[in-house]
């Protein structure tokens, strides 16, 4: 046990104080963290296992991967999937679940632990509404304690589940794909993925509508920048998921973003589904989701965003002013490839 002291800090109205608060802090407990997700698409399933970072060292967000363990998931008839390990702590199934079946995850880990997850439900997928964008002017303060002001890109969704007898919970996800362009005599084009929404954790209760109707939802939030200067895609993903599973995102976007009192208890591992059998106590953290997935793709460009010219990354730049590497060779960007997609239009 080892401990801390925490700044914390309280905004006056002309000046700023700042008190030292000792906290006791376990910071060498390592849970291990369960991500994974069955779904009705036939695809490569996967479940992630890892190890939390220890409190103080490091970077905290980074996960241990932990190899070697026995992974497989079962029905509620009496099938058993087994997983392989495709790379350290990933395990993968090509499969698809049914919906209407229950299924849950039994993992055994070297070290003699055996976690399960509780049976969920899959359930029927809802396709997608319509999806809409919407380009908008938000200030925030800069580094220099300035006013500015930037351009970003809201996703909005619009549905109806007025003749749904059972309103279902959803959660939406969105990844993207975009063209990026170098600045040689020979440009090339790569196609770059990006993950915009690895903070994003959008959820909705259809319950809550009155009339059944949802109109022009943002599920996402990004800045409009050099990524849209072309042709951007995005992959728009809708899981149908329980009413346990959107209660575990509630209270994971509750820790993400702490709106309290300065003096509110700080935030605590949240609780997933998985547990260890022979320890109940134990807090495993993470969640092996069961959803129906709906799927549709989403091109935009700056004409379409109503804006006929964004900046690419290697435009405008002035005599002696260096560009990025990537200007020269868009190969070194991450996740890029050459080969254009078979979906691009």
């Amino acid at each position: 046990m080892k401990k801390f002291a925490f700044l914390l800090a309280a905004s006056c109205l002309f000046f700023t104080c700042i008190d030292p608060v000792t906290l006791d802090i376990d910071t060498e407990q390592r849970s291990l963290v369960v991500d994974g997700v069955l779904t009705d698409s036939l695809g490569e399933q996967a479940v992630k296992i890892s190890r939390s970072a220890i409190i103080g060292y490091g970077n905290d967000n980074i996960l241990t991967p932990v190899p070697g363990c026995t992974v497989k998931v079962l029905d509620d008839a009496g099938n058993t999937f087994a997983f392989e390990e495709k790379g350290p702590g990933l395990y993968v199934r090509t499969m698809k679940g049914e919906p209407g079946r229950a299924y849950h995850v039994e993992i055994s880990t070297p070290d003699g632990k055996h976690l399960r997850s509780e049976p969920s439900v899959l359930k029927t997928p809802l396709p997608i509404g319509d999806i809409s964008t919407e380009v908008v002017e938000q200030e925030f303060v800069n580094s220099a304690g300035n006013i500015d002001s930037e351009q970003r890109l809201l996703l909005k969704m619009g549905l109806s589940v007025a003749d749904l007898a059972e309103k279902p919970f959803l959660r939406w996800r969105a990844d993207g794909t975009y063209e990026f362009q170098e600045s040689t005599l020979a440009a090339r084009v790569c196609y770059v993925g990006s993950r915009p929404d690895l903070n994003n954790i959008k959820i909705f209760d259809t319950n809550a509508l009155a009339n059944g109707e949802l109109f022009d939802e943002p599920f996402l939030d990004m800045l409009l920048d050099y990524r849209f200067s072309r042709k951007y895609c995005f992959h728009v993903l809708q899981y149908a998921i329980s009413e346990e599973e959107f209660k575990y995102w509630e209270s994971i976007n509750d820790v993400v973003n702490i709106d309290g009192s300065f003096f509110d208890p700080p935030p605590g591992t949240v609780r997933g589904n998985i547990f260890n059998v022979d320890d109940p106590d134990e807090v495993v953290a993470g969640y092996f989701s069961v959803a129906g997935v709906s799927y549709e793709r989403r091109f935009v460009t700056p004409d379409s965003l109503g804006l006929g010219f964004i900046e690419p990354k290697c435009g405008g730049f002035r005599p002696g002013r260096v560009r990025p590497p990537e200007c020269n060779d868009c190969t070194v960007l991450g996740a890029s490839s050459l080969d254009k997609p078979d979906y691009w239009q």
